[in-house]
Formats: C-alpha cells, structure tokens, sequence
C-alpha cells in the first residue's frame, strides 16, 4: 500500500474537493431554474474554500522549510 502520509493528504485533498463541488454546485445540479442560486453560493463559498486553499499551502511550504532545516 503506500505511506500512510500520502493516503491521508490525497483523502483530505479529495474531500475538500468533492466538499466545494457540493457546497458551491449541489443546489443546480438537477434544476436547471436554480442556477442563479447555483452562483451566488458558489460566491459566498469562493472566499472560505480559497482560505482554506491558502492555508493548506501555506502547511505545506511550513513542512518542507522543517524538513530541509532539520
């Protein structure tokens, strides 16, 4: 099997992934009426999701700085 590590930031990565498609795409997905509702919660999430993008980021410049430093 691999590294445990990597299993367990490929999960978190496709979670969140598969979490912004819900959350921004779940409420035009059968309905193509609700599309103006389908943008304006894909807006409202845009922030949330790109700070969570950032932070991810940011850990991961974090882990490789430690590692090299180490």
């Amino acid at each position: 099997m691999g590294d445990p590590r990597y299993n367990a930031f490929f999960m978190l990565t496709g979670g969140i992934t598969f979490v912004a498609f819900g959350l921004s795409f779940g409420s035009c997905l059968f309905d193509i009426n609700t599309v103006d509702a389908c943008i304006a919660n894909s807006v409202e999430w845009m922030d949330v999701l790109k700070g969570v993008g950032d932070h991810l980021i940011a850990w991961g410049a974090a882990i490789v700085r430690a590692a090299f430093n180490a």
